[in-house]
């Protein structure tokens, strides 16, 4: 991986922030955070960039809660929900917040909001059974999905990134590295994820559009994307009744059809 430098001073993070403007997320670490008094994700709210909690397997419970309460009138976010982050029924993890459209009645949790959450969509990252749990544990509106795509779905295809050796799986599905089976990135499609939501775990149609691009959009907070909407920009997928790709439309110009 390339080189980090998550011991970052708030002053050297900030002027980070102020170079990107069109920064809308951030995935940060709660553990991390604490250690810094969590000035860098007040550096994050104050420009009104969304925190992702992410990337941290040994976040404790007051670490998380600490995070939240930085943020008692707009959800905080989850990034890549399981992968990365870990789950236990008495010593909780960020995945435990994630299971939840409400917080116990306890002293600790009292005004803060759960987090929203995002999962990779491939049925690889996280097992579709766990995918299901997500969708019967949390209202669809607080739900997204990402691909967490980096190659083309050739199965045994690689890549050199950063030194390493990443290749893809027989499936085509994701992406590892050479030898391990540590995953390294996806290989599917927004519309594979919308056929795996509405063929495999009986999303209803409408629902699962939802959590691929309206959700996605509002909680980023892109305002001119994510609805079809006069006044937004028309990036559309005509699908027919199997869903299958009929049409590609980008800013409102079609830039793929099936002639078929």
């Amino acid at each position: 991986m390339p080189p980090t430098d998550s011991a970052m001073s708030t002053e050297r993070f900030e002027q980070l922030l102020d170079s990107i403007p069109s920064l809308k997320v951030m995935t940060i670490s709660p553990h991390l955070e604490a250690q810094q008094r969590y000035q860098r994700m007040e550096a994050l709210l104050k420009r009104g960039i969304l925190p992702a909690l992410g990337h941290d397997r040994v976040a404790t419970e007051t670490e998380i809660l600490g995070a939240l309460s930085l943020s008692p009138s707009r959800s905080l976010h989850i990034t890549h929900l399981f992968n990365v982050c870990s789950f236990h029924h008495r010593s909780l993890g960020l995945a435990n917040f994630g299971l939840v459209e409400q917080f116990p009645r306890l002293p600790q949790y009292e005004g803060l909001r759960p987090p929203t959450v995002e999962l990779v969509g491939d049925l690889a990252h996280v097992h579709p059974m766990v995918v299901a749990a997500v969708l019967r544990a949390r209202s669809f509106q607080n739900i997204c999905f990402v691909t967490d795509s980096v190659l083309e779905p050739i199965p045994g295809a690689r890549v050199k990134y950063m030194g390493r050796q990443l290749q893809v799986s027989g499936d085509g599905r994701t992406l590892s590295l050479v030898g391990e089976e540590t995953l390294a990135g996806s290989c599917c499609s927004m519309l594979d994820t919308l056929h795996s939501l509405v063929h495999t775990l009986a999303v209803p149609v409408g629902e699962a559009v939802a959590m691929l691009s309206e959700n996605p959009a509002r909680i980023a907070g892109l305002g001119h994307i994510g609805t079809v909407e006069v006044g937004k920009r028309a990036d559309l997928l005509l699908l027919d009744q199997e869903l299958k790709l009929q049409r590609t439309i980008v800013a409102g110009k079609t830039e793929f059809e099936n002639e078929q």
